[in-house]
């Protein structure tokens, strides 16, 4: 008896293999970027090509189930049309202008330190 791995390389001429191999890591990726649950499911259809000869067709259905990010919202205003904003259509815009530019000033710093007197010395 062959063994069953060398018999599903076989189908499809190893398409199978090399699908479900990509498959399997998107899953696997997927679950360890996430943390969810993922799945992958081979399925195998077997059927005769004609009654009593030893000839049949196998048919594979690769599924998988890859857990996604949760997705965040945006937050949108609805307009009275139906439409949805960004920016809120009952908040009116405040005329910003730019401030003019005018160098500021700087003050230097003392390059000797002040002298120190003792007060009150014994």
């Amino acid at each position: 008896m062959r063994i069953a791995t060398e018999q599903l390389a076989d189908i499809r001429g190893g398409q199978m293999v090399e699908e479900l191999t990509e498959a399997l890591a998107e899953v696997v990726n997927a679950v360890i970027a996430t943390g969810k649950k993922g799945a992958l499911q081979l399925k195998l259809d077997i059927n005769p090509a004609s009654k009593g000869d030893a000839v049949v067709t196998v048919t594979d259905e690769i599924k998988k189930t890859v857990p996604q990010e949760k997705r965040t919202g945006t937050l949108m205003f609805a307009t009275p049309s139906g439409s949805l904003q960004r920016q809120n259509p009952r908040q009116t815009d405040l005329p910003l202008v730019s401030a003019p530019a005018t160098p500021p000033t700087l003050q230097s710093t003392p390059t000797e330190s002040p002298s120190l007197r003792v007060v009150g010395g014994n």
